[in-house]
């Protein structure tokens, strides 16, 4: 459940007055999936959140005992879901007047229906999609994305600084692996729920599962697998698929044998930082970022942050890739595709300006906000980011970061291999060459739908490789959750396929605080629009 939005929630809405119930939005309660993607049902048996204003009473009311709440509504609010002419009253959670939380009856028929939401003699209804089966993995942002929710057997959870290893027990939690049988209203009792049909990938590998059913909550669920051999990373990915629907992607933290943190290479979150800011209760990240993707404007992206250890392990830790070796998917509701990390950050001051030198001269980027750079660079050919030698400067420094000036050489773009057309349902291998002049390799696979009249639907997946690989494969788990009526740009339908190495340079800046890991990275994908199968 949303617990971090609930607290907001129940301050934030003290003052508000009754109105009549309007739903804007129904999501899985672990996963937060957006509309119109081929992830975005309700299961059987899962808990469910319902969004919009006047939905309940302005102060936060949870069930608190058993037998849970049902025709007689929690606070006022009560919820009924009808599909193929069977009606079924649901089972809650929460309500509140912008957010309402209960449980699809393990009995509601499969198929696309309407759920409809009374409270103080009003209601409002929304369509719903059931699902024999789609589970949402919890994230510890409480987002949906990011760090999933994961512990040892013994409940510990497991993040950066207290990462697993190949071979060890974990549990994923979230809420959405099918129906029970029973009364609903009580604490479920335990058992496989089909397991053979669970499948999680854990780094793009296949794990054992142990169990796969209900834990002692109503509707939450946990799946018990082994970490497989030969997988690390601090951000290595987890996907479950369940009876051919996968879920949303977090990550987990894999250590090397005999190390409590995680550490990776290419980004901040090496073991030593990691270590840094166990010891300081912080770790303060940098970026300076010049890119183009095919068929873009060449833009500069920079922030100067500080991360306390307790966001920081619920954060992407500074960069939106995964470890080498994974990809990652973000299934975002917006009006453009923008990834934004629901932990936020305090920001650094750095200077008022940005000096960007490379072969097509001097740009001048000033601060949008204390410590974030952000402007368009090109947005035509000639384009300023090529092949050559970069260097960022922020001239005189600021009240937290001193002045700096670092360096980057972006070698020739990689050539990619794009397909003519992709099988959602089967593995594809992605080539390229020239790649050995990169250390990683990103590779974005991305499209959208229409979600209402003003807002779309996207799915962005990120896979990382080294540079002289050559070669990735990206498993079918991540490919279905691309919605097969997709546009690839929005007058292609398809799925657009990018692929550029990366080059970068790691620095520090002294200051107070300072900077304990900066990037400076280039980089150009090139690519084109697959047509899906």
């Amino acid at each position: 459940m949303q617990l971090l939005r609930l607290t907001v929630l129940a301050v934030s809405c003290t003052a508000v007055l009754a109105s009549a119930p309007a739903i804007s939005g129904i999501v899985n309660a672990a996963s937060w999936v957006p509309p119109n993607l081929p992830n975005s049902g309700i299961a059987q048996g899962a808990i469910f959140t319902l969004l919009g204003t006047g939905l309940g009473p302005s102060t936060l009311q949870q069930a608190s005992s058993y037998p849970l709440p049902t025709t007689q509504g929690l606070g006022g609010t009560t919820i009924q879901v009808t599909v193929g002419g069977v009606s079924e009253t649901c089972v809650m959670v929460y309500t509140s007047s912008a957010q309402v939380a209960a449980r699809l009856p393990s009995a509601t028929p499969l198929g696309s229906g309407t759920l409809t939401l009374s409270y103080q003699g009003g209601s409002s209804s929304i369509a719903i999609q059931v699902l024999a089966a789609n589970f949402g993995t919890s994230a510890l942002n409480e987002g949906g994305t990011g760090p999933g929710v994961v512990t040892d057997t013994s409940y510990n959870a497991i993040t950066m600084i207290n990462a697993a290893h190949a071979g060890d027990n974990l549990v994923l939690w979230g809420t959405g692996l099918g129906a029970v049988t029973g009364d609903e209203t009580e604490p479920p009792p335990t058992g496989n729920l089909d397991a053979g049909q669970v499948q999680v990938l854990v780094g793009n590998q296949p794990a054992t599962v142990s169990y796969a059913g209900r834990s002692s909550s109503p509707g939450l669920d946990q799946i018990n697998f082994v970490v497989p051999a030969g997988v690390t990373g601090c951000k290595t990915s987890i996907a479950v698929t369940v009876e051919g629907v996968t879920g949303n992607v977090t990550t987990t933290s894999i250590a090397p044998a005999g190390q409590t943190t995680c550490g990776d290479t290419y980004n901040a979150l090496t073991a030593a930082n990691l270590q840094k800011a166990m010891a300081s209760g912080s770790l303060n990240i940098a970026g300076v970022e010049l890119s183009r993707i095919d068929g873009g404007d060449d833009y500069v992206n920079s922030a100067f942050t500080s991360f306390p250890v307790d966001s920081l392990i619920r954060s992407y830790g500074g960069v939106f890739g995964p470890s080498i070796g994974n990809c990652l998917a973000y299934e975002i509701e917006g009006s453009s595709l923008v990834i934004t990390d629901p932990i936020k950050p305090s920001f650094l001051d750095a200077g008022s300006q940005l000096m960007i030198t490379g072969p097509g001269g001097v740009k001048t980027v000033s601060a949008t906000s204390t410590g974030y750079y952000f402007s368009t660079l090109a947005t035509a050919s000639p384009f300023y980011i090529a092949p050559g030698n970069y260097t960022a400067a922020n001239g005189g420094g600021g009240s937290n970061v001193a002045a700096f000036n670092w360096d980057v050489t972006l070698p020739p773009s990689v050539v990619p291999n794009i397909p003519a057309s992709i099988n959602r349902s089967q593995n594809l291998t992605v080539t390229w060459t020239g790649g050995s002049a990169f250390p990683v390799v990103s590779i974005y696979l991305y499209n959208g739908v229409k979600a209402t009249s003003t807002l779309k639907s996207y799915v962005d997946i990120i896979c990382t490789a080294e540079g002289s690989a050559g070669s990735f494969t990206i498993p079918a788990a991540f490919l279905g959750l691309l919605p097969p009526d997709g546009f690839g740009t929005p007058t292609t339908a398809g799925v657009s396929i990018e692929i550029g190495g990366v080059a970068l340079n790691h620095f520090t800046v002294v200051g107070s605080p300072g900077i304990d890991e900066g990037f400076f990275t280039a980089f150009i994908a090139n690519g084109a629009v697959a047509t899906i199968q």
